[in-house]
């Protein structure tokens, strides 16, 4: 529970403009997973990554704010899929983050232990991602899906 409201208060921050989200570094055009968390997809989950835009919204360095946390940045990206687009099935590894669905609904292939299985999501939902998820998106819908994902990783993180 403590975590959901930090990471909703964390999210309502880094949207509204203030001047501490102005300070936050912002990085150029990104992937949308890192290459070596990509993995072979079962069936039905998607294997590839296409019709996705990646917006950077800012980082945080926070290496000055904890010092468990040396060379890592607190990163937030706005990433939309068009209609039949996809983000290829990978698993996270000690890349913790929050995917928030701000319009639209997306399947969800996921497995986090329990075998994969297709989960519907729509606008609204906060999903929680950690090390050992494996998954992937896929707009099977008419209209593009947005959604905010804010997550932590190696300051060399593209």
């Amino acid at each position: 529970m403590r975590a959901s409201v930090l990471s909703l208060i964390t999210l309502t921050g880094l949207l509204l403009p203030c001047p501490a989200a102005a300070a936050h570094q912002h990085h150029a055009a990104q992937h949308v997973t890192p290459v070596s968390e990509q993995r072979t997809a079962p069936p039905d989950a998607p294997s590839s990554t296409a019709k996705v835009s990646v917006e950077s919204l800012g980082s945080l360095d926070l290496s000055s704010e904890f010092a468990a946390l040396n060379g890592r940045m607190l990163r937030t990206r706005r990433i939309t899929i068009a209609p039949g687009g996809s983000v290829a099935w990978h698993q996270h590894q000690q890349r913790p983050g929050v995917a928030y669905l701000i319009e639209g609904t997306l399947v969800e292939v996921r497995d986090d232990g329990s075998g994969p299985r297709s989960i519907q999501r729509s606008a609204g939902e906060a999903v929680f991602e950690s090390t050992g998820v494996l998954h992937g998106w896929r707009n099977d819908s008419g209209l593009p899906a947005t959604a905010v994902v804010i997550d932590l990783v190696p300051l060399a993180q593209p």
